[in-house]
């Protein structure tokens, strides 16, 4: 007889994602692509159905807010429908960011050590004229390279800009391995400590490799403290910069690593730019669909679709997010670095 037919690919990943009969517990659930989108409701069926694994998801959205706006959102709402037949759904109230308020003071291990679990590294945050100085002057301390001029974004020289200040490379480069035979070459370090430029991890000159998410896995994975220099106020313009500040940011608060920052203005500041206009483009990706073929794959490469526009320019971020998606997903990178960092003033 005919050989069987070959299992459909989400079942095989489906079985590999944890064993039958286990408990699924996902934190801050959300959707931001259409790629993803797509496959949920598939993904979670198999999940139920054939491998009896129970589901526990939080969000900060109700189902019906979830991928709210998104691409080809008719193709999400059979997951939506999913999570209310399937699933209990629980409101739980409050607006208090608890991110925002200051630590408890230090109580005694409870229950095996939670206390110790949930203890994070605090970083700092500098602002102002004189906050590269400071940052350096803690890197320092910290037992890293003095005052130089390397380009830590490429490891060779130049001339420092007007008020630039910076660590000199260190004496070899450490290569951290990303995936796909790829590398990230890290040239400032010491110890459990890297040190990158702003522009280095997030605003690639032209010519240079942009970096995303599992570059930023790679960095967190590899160094408890991470210090970033030149973190400038960022413009309407700079949208995909400001994506791969949330990525970042969302990689080091997750492997609970300590950031310091160098700023040119206080935390709040950062975003206000892109926060402020969020409304002025909540009408350009809203609703808009691309046609697709019967088995979910795009027929229109991504730079030819009527909805592209900027957002085309940077490949490795071709990810369909709505104005809502962004000023969420900012507001919470604002809300963890307040919580990761200790803000120090101006310098």
């Amino acid at each position: 007889g005919a050989p069987p037919p070959p299992p459909e690919p989400l079942e095989i990943v489906a079985s590999q994602i944890v064993p039958a009969g286990s408990l699924l517990c996902l934190d801050e659930m959300q959707v931001t692509d259409v790629a993803d989108a797509m496959m949920l409701r598939r993904l979670f069926e198999l999940l139920i159905d054939r491998h009896r694994v129970e589901l526990v998801f939080t969000s900060n959205r109700t189902p019906e807010q979830l991928y709210e706006r998104g691409l080809n959102r008719k193709y999400f709402l059979p997951f939506v429908a999913l999570v209310r037949d399937r699933l209990r759904v629980i409101q739980v109230g409050g607006s208090l960011d608890y991110r925002s308020l200051p630590p408890p003071a230090q109580q005694p291990a409870v229950g095996g050590g939670l206390r110790a679990l949930a203890a994070r590294t605090p970083g700092t945050f500098h602002h102002g004229p004189g906050a590269e100085r400071v940052l350096l002057a803690e890197w320092i301390a910290r037992g890293g390279t003095g005052p130089g001029n390397a380009d830590s974004s490429g490891g060779g020289s130049r001339p420092a800009s007007a008020g630039e200040i910076g660590p000199a490379a260190s004496p070899s480069t450490r290569e951290l391995p990303v995936g796909f035979g790829r590398t990230l070459p890290v040239h400032i370090h010491t110890g459990d400590a890297a040190w990158f430029s702003f522009g280095e991890l997030c605003a690639p000159s032209p010519g240079g490799r942009p970096l995303g998410a599992s570059d930023y896995h790679a960095v967190a994975a590899e160094f408890r403290h991470v210090y970033v220099s030149g973190v400038p106020v960022l413009s309407k313009k700079q949208r995909n910069e400001a994506r791969r500040l949330v990525l970042l940011i969302d990689s080091l608060y997750e492997a609970r690593c300590a950031v310091h920052l160098a700023a040119t203005a206080p935390l709040d500041a950062l975003l206000s730019p892109l926060l402020a206009a969020s409304g002025d483009d909540d009408q350009m990706m809203g609703g808009a669909e691309i046609a697709v073929d019967e088995a979910g794959q795009h027929s229109l490469p991504f730079q030819a679709a009527a909805v592209g526009g900027r957002y085309s320019q940077d490949g490795e971020l071709a990810a369909f997010f709505t104005a809502k998606d962004e000023v969420f997903m900012m507001r919470r990178t604002l809300s963890r670095l307040m919580e990761m960092c200790r803000p120090a003033g101006g310098g």
